[in-house]
């Protein structure tokens, strides 16, 4: 079961990873400015973070978790084979948005299940699943638009979805559900802190991973972003676990620290170079930060609210995913013609930031 819920968040995962990579191909293709594809990038970001603990207050309550993600991953097919068609860019933002609610409900239901089945442990081998589509979401996707247009899309999602739900039919008759007890308002402010930690730090991965293509884009082939965004996440991936194994050494504050100092230094020097082995180095530190603690926020999320899970999940993802990204979205909206002082701005602030955590950490960290 732990395999097949892998399996499914990698297809969410690469599907969703599509539009950051794409940025200067939109650019290109519909004739638009850097802030305008940039503003609906983190748009897309903002609605279907927000959307998560909406679904997850519903979700909380269904009879069987598995079939809820079978739906969820039915969905983003649905959506992928849609950009095979020849949209309006307001058409094909509208796909992207239905394939994010279908990554929105499948998230925070998956994230508990798999913590339910094997702890921090579950959750991080489940987030590994979404960080190896990220890897390969990008480079397929850049590929594919530099070779043939977006069309090729619709029949590998097609492919991968029936094999997908071969897999989902093999555990038909076994009912998976998260146990959860009544919601109340009450529950939130206990996970304040984690919201907030990663609300701020989505923030800056969201600018960081909208911006990187677009900046890469301006000096060398458009494919090279793709793969920047890839071997980052790549990267992440093995981040991703370390960040779990250190949990029980390390305080999960040390861990914070560290994420962002390590992805502030990252963006800061970024557009300081174009050398492209430099950026290489400068663009994979800041994604290891970045996911040094995704799974270890999470399952910090969890274990102080193990009877709401998939509420706590939402509020770890999700509903901090949508703050950063809304504050991704505000900024970008400023800025987003100005794609050097973005990534130098966000560089010095998520400094800052770490810097800060070195004060507050006895007030606002758990431990």
């Amino acid at each position: 079961m732990a395999l097949l819920l892998f399996l499914f968040h990698f297809f969410i995962d690469w599907a969703s990873s599509f539009p950051a990579p794409l940025g200067p191909y939109f650019v290109e293709r519909y004739n638009l400015d850097t802030r305008t594809v940039s503003v609906a990038i983190t748009a897309l970001g903002f609605l279907g973070s927000f959307a998560q603990p909406v679904f997850a207050l519903f979700l909380g309550r269904v009879k069987n978790h598995l079939v809820s993600l079978y739906l969820s991953l039915s969905l983003a097919a649905l959506s992928v084979v849609f950009l095979s068609l020849p949209l309006s860019f307001v058409l094909l933002f509208g796909v992207f948005l239905l394939l994010f609610l279908a990554n929105a409900s499948f998230h925070p239901v998956g994230a508990a299940l798999s913590g339910v089945q094997n702890g921090a442990q579950g959750v991080a081998f489940f987030t590994a699943g979404g960080i190896a589509g990220g890897v390969i979401g990008p480079l397929c996707v850049t590929w594919l638009a530099l070779r043939f247009s977006l069309e090729p899309l619709s029949w590998i999602a097609l492919g991968l979805w029936g094999l997908l739900s071969i897999g989902f039919f093999r555990f038909r008759g076994v009912t998976l559900r998260v146990p959860s007890a009544s919601f109340s308002l009450r529950l939130f402010p206990v996970l304040f802190p984690i919201w907030l930690l990663v609300g701020v730090r989505t923030f800056f991965t969201s600018l960081f991973h909208t911006f990187l293509p677009l900046y890469v884009a301006s000096f060398a082939p458009m494919f090279w972003g793709g793969v920047f965004l890839s071997l980052g996440v790549l990267v992440g991936f093995f981040a991703n676990f370390l960040g779990v194994a250190l949990l029980r050494r390390v305080p999960i504050w040390v861990m914070n620290f560290l994420s962002f100092i390590g992805l502030g230094i990252g963006l800061l020097f970024l557009p300081m170079t174009q050398s492209i082995p430099l950026l290489f180095l400068l663009s994979l530190s800041a994604d290891f930060s970045a996911f040094l603690t995704m799974s270890a926020n999470v399952h910090e999320a969890q274990e102080i609210l193990p009877e709401h899970r998939v509420f706590a999940s939402s509020v770890a993802m999700g509903l901090a995913w949508s703050f950063g990204n809304l504050l991704s979205f505000a900024f970008a909206s400023a800025f987003g013609d100005r794609v050097t002082f973005v990534l130098e701005v966000s560089g010095i602030l998520g400094i800052l930031v770490a810097l800060t955590l070195l004060g507050v950490r006895p007030r606002i960290l758990r431990r």
